[in-house]
């Protein structure tokens, strides 16, 4: 199978196929429901504010708030006490009243001295602050400075993750709130020597770690709803099952049978399903055989290598932002630069998947590995940097966090 993307430069070539599969898939329908279900959601609906953030003027500080010309050095008589949530106060001229964080300021206050810059009884207070150190609006946030009645508060395609949501919590003004249906993940595992955690094993053959893997990194999400399936190295056996999961599905995922073995029967399976490939083999390591494909109705397809490391460096740097992208995610979630302390000297001529762990001091370091069947690497990672080719490792890269 020819790669449509030997003619890109290498270091675009991971971009491209990435946009170019996206380009082809649908992005899953939407529903309204209560706000009150809709946290870890996607929303599909912009958020505007539907009064002024603060809508009133409220206090910054714990203090008093007064009129500055009323401060000559006497005592002002209490009149009151303003607590956030409360009903404002009136401020008579020659007086104060005392408001707690939050609390709203009086309309006829022009500032609000903090009690630190007091002198205070229960019923009287002085400010010892000198005249040059108070101005009008100290210590007050106004009302409609962080957001503006109408002004958009949360954009379409935010997931409503633990901030977003109290902001949609606070500028929504009432149910239901539009989200984006969850995607419909199917994880295939292919391959006749893999058997599940408990059953007998013998030396020659393998646990599985990728289907736990795929689902233990899919399950944290609420906008997914997964269902897994095993089915040995057959070709009838691998078709049989893809044509009944992607009538069910938004995503399917598969893993091992995509390189060029006797037994890699995925490709033709897609094809024969009516999947279209996007890319397959990409100049990266681990996971170069990595298959992207679309099926008849838009569905995204991606078939992993079969080896544990190749299943997580291709699924966090492939699969994630194109499920993302399906789920209605306005933007995927971006690497963050990273230093990488360590090297060993070592470069290869194909963009490359270091493994690193975090440390104490903010950097990475490596995890010497054996290759990508070395999962007991894989547990010692907290992620992985993307090294361009021909390059030492040592730097400021690109850092991939499981």
């Amino acid at each position: 199978m020819s790669n449509t993307f030997d003619a890109i430069p290498q270091d675009d070539r991971i971009a491209n196929a990435i946009q170019k599969l996206k380009s082809e898939l649908r992005v899953v329908g939407q529903n309204s429901i209560p706000l009150a279900e809709a946290n870890g959601r996607v929303l599909a609906q912009d958020i505007l504010a539907f009064r002024d953030s603060p809508s009133i003027d409220v206090s910054a500080m714990d203090g008093y708030a007064v009129r500055i010309d009323d401060l000559n050095g006497l005592a002002l008589p209490v009149i009151g006490t303003a607590t956030a949530g409360s009903t404002p106060i009136d401020l008579h001229p020659q007086s104060a009243v005392r408001v707690f964080t939050g609390g709203p300021v009086p309309a006829q206050a022009q500032c609000v001295v903090r009690r630190e810059d007091c002198n205070e009884s229960e019923t009287y207070v002085s400010v010892c602050l000198a005249a040059d150190k108070v101005f009008s609006g100290m210590n007050i946030r106004r009302q409609g400075e962080n957001v503006r009645t109408g002004e958009l508060a949360v954009p379409r395609g935010t997931l409503l993750s633990a901030n977003r949501f109290a902001g949609a919590c606070t500028f929504l003004e009432s149910d239901p709130v539009s989200v984006f249906q969850k995607v419909r993940i199917s994880i295939i595992n292919t391959g006749d020597e893999l058997l599940p955690m408990g059953a007998p094993i013998q030396p020659w053959q393998i646990r599985d770690s990728n289907g736990p893997f795929l689902q233990s990194i899919l399950t944290k999400h609420e906008w997914v709803d997964i269902s897994r399936s095993q089915v040995a190295d057959d070709p009838k056996a691998i078709e049989t099952l893809i044509r009944e999961r992607l009538p069910l599905s938004d995503v399917l995922l598969l893993t091992g049978g995509v390189s060029m073995g006797d037994t890699d029967y995925v490709p033709d399976a897609i094809q024969d399903c009516g999947g279209k490939v996007v890319f397959h083999r990409i100049p990266i390591r681990p996971g170069k055989p990595i298959l992207g494909a679309y099926g008849p109705t838009g569905q995204l397809i991606l078939g992993l290598p079969g080896n544990p490391l190749s299943v997580a460096v291709t699924f966090r740097r492939f699969a994630l932002e194109l499920i993302q992208h399906v789920g209605g995610f306005a933007n995927s979630v971006p690497a963050c630069k990273a230093i990488l302390s360590t090297d060993d000297t070592k470069q290869i001529p194909l963009t490359w998947y270091r493994l690193v762990k975090l440390e104490p001091n903010g950097q990475l370091s490596l995890v010497p590995t054996l290759g990508s069947g070395d999962i007991a690497s894989l547990v010692q990672a907290d992620g992985f940097v993307e090294i361009p080719p021909n390059t030492l490792s040592s730097g400021i890269w690109p850092f991939y966090a499981w």
